[in-house]
């Protein structure tokens, strides 16, 4: 690995070993979000993921900051009133988030007009920003052509937010570190230490040294994610509240489908009832290609085996087709599936979407919630922390990480030699964002996984060619990083 990477690393871990106010578990939106809020505080806060950041729930998402229409059909009008606002905030204050115009579109198998128009007036109520308006087939078809083709009978067009989510984790938590703050990926929890009935350490494994280290802290934040229950358990002999916890944990999932831009060539998004059981699928318009999603349904695997299967897949196909023309099984170029963590009983689509917080001793643990809504998340969580620690100033996200390429391309020309714009921001990507793996680069960092329509793989060679150089990795390593980042790839 290399020398600059390890010694920045080796200081995070020193600094951490020596001891810190708040440790976060989890290095994903919610995580990041909390590790935002509290980096300005005074406190010394630090944040641990096992993977890379945001390899998880972060990476794998619809990339939406939206409202939520269907969590009006389920009651759930407090999740929705927050998330519309959290979603005009962020495209007004935030770079990564852009706006993008929906279509809800009237045919045999949507809601009523009457029932849309009442959603959509709720939608408009909530949000200050953001109105809906209805347009007709003849309307709808003479703006877009391709539409004219599909089972639409007019239908309403109004805007949400979308977001590389991956991006949006590392921007948290890049604009965090500091004298007082450290973050480091590839080091996992094994086991927390107690002090009485006071949970005091976390021992943590380094996956690149293999060694243990020990991290005292004052308080806990379990923001683990998919892997929120296996936080439970580690503390459950001392708070048996989270062994009850942890078995209404329900993990769903959510997979995606996509294709390459030109079999939908329209520049608006879908959101649509599936034919097959009335479930909301979207189809988004994003870069090369159009994103298709999700399915729900109870996962008991592990959560760092997830993947897409073959029946959610032709779901997706079978439910969007009357507004794909054609689509068949060959157009797929690639699928991902992603986990949510549910807190309830009974169906995970009729579960609620509004997050937990399950306090026990000196910790603070979440589960659920949504990506739009995680600075609502991390400001109340951060705000109830500082009060045990009798700090009155008001936790905020401030996004304020830029990548600075330009400032660092020389230097890293001059050692490491002469390289292209790309593999310059893959070096870049290992350097100061702490990158190490290819999917780490091309999916969570530069996005092609998801965004380009051949997945990544024409980048593949440069960025194994970058990685080389940087931390001087051999070429059966090279070989093994290249095949595991294919493998990624959905056939």
């Amino acid at each position: 690995m290399n020398k600059q990477v390890l010694e920045s690393r080796a200081k995070a871990v020193s600094m951490m070993k020596q001891g810190v106010d708040v440790l976060i578990i989890g290095g994903g939106i919610t995580g990041s979000g909390i590790f935002n809020a509290l980096s300005n505080s005074g406190l010394k806060v630090a944040l641990v993921e096992a993977r890379d950041f945001a390899s998880g729930t972060s990476s794998r998402s619809s990339k939406l900051i939206h409202g939520g229409l269907r969590y009006i059909a389920n009651g759930q009008f407090s999740v929705v009133m927050d998330s519309v606002r959290e979603r005009d905030f962020l495209i007004k204050h935030t770079d990564l988030v852009g706006k993008k115009n929906f279509l809800i579109p009237v045919d045999a198998n949507s809601w009523s007009r009457n029932t849309l128009r009442f959603g959509l007036w709720l939608y408009s109520f909530f949000s200050k920003e953001i109105k809906a308006k209805w347009y007709s087939r003849e309307e709808l078809s003479a703006e877009y052509p391709f539409l004219a083709h599909t089972p639409q009978m007019g239908g309403y067009i109004y805007a949400e937010g979308v977001v590389n989510d991956a991006r949006l984790v590392m921007d948290n938590i890049f604009s965090s570190i500091g004298e007082r703050s450290w973050a480091i990926n590839y080091a996992e929890v094994m086991s927390i230490n107690f002090d009485g009935k006071r949970a005091s350490s976390a021992m943590v494994v380094d996956k690149f040294t293999g060694d243990h280290f020990e991290v005292p802290f004052r308080f806990l934040v379990n923001s683990a994610g998919p892997w929120v229950g296996d936080i439970f358990r580690m503390m459950a002999h001392h708070y048996p509240e989270l062994e009850e916890a942890a078995k209404l944990i329900k993990l769903s999932k959510g997979d995606h489908i996509i294709i390459k831009r030109d079999l939908f060539p329209v520049d608006i998004a879908i959101a649509l009832r599936s034919p097959i059981d009335g479930r909301q699928v979207f189809i988004i318009p994003r870069g090369d290609v159009s994103i298709i999603g999700t399915t729900e349904k109870e996962y008991n695997g592990d959560p760092a085996m997830v993947s897409p299967d073959e029946a959610d897949i032709q779901y997706l196909i079978d439910s969007v087709k009357s507004y794909v023309p054609g689509l068949k099984r060959s157009d797929v170029i690639n699928a991902y599936s992603g986990l949510r963590p549910l807190f309830g009983k009974g169906d995970p689509g009729k579960i609620s979407r509004e997050y937990r917080i399950i306090k026990a001793g000196n910790t603070v643990n979440v589960v659920g919630g949504k990506l739009t809504t995680y600075r609502t998340i991390a400001i109340k969580i951060s705000r109830e922390i500082l009060k045990k620690f009798d700090i009155k100033t008001e936790p905020a996200i401030s996004l304020k990480y830029r990548r600075r390429i330009d400032d660092v391309k020389d230097e890293i020309i001059r050692q490491y030699g002469q390289m292209d714009d790309d593999e310059i921001s893959y070096a870049y990507d290992v350097l100061y964002e702490g990158a190490v793996h290819a999917d780490d680069i091309l999916w969570r960092r530069e996005g092609h996984f998801i965004f380009s329509e051949d997945s990544g793989r024409s980048k593949l060679d440069r960025c194994i060619d970058a990685m080389k150089r940087i931390n001087g990795i051999s070429e059966d390593e090279a070989e093994r990083e290249r095949i595991n980042y294919l493998n990624l790839i959905y056939g």
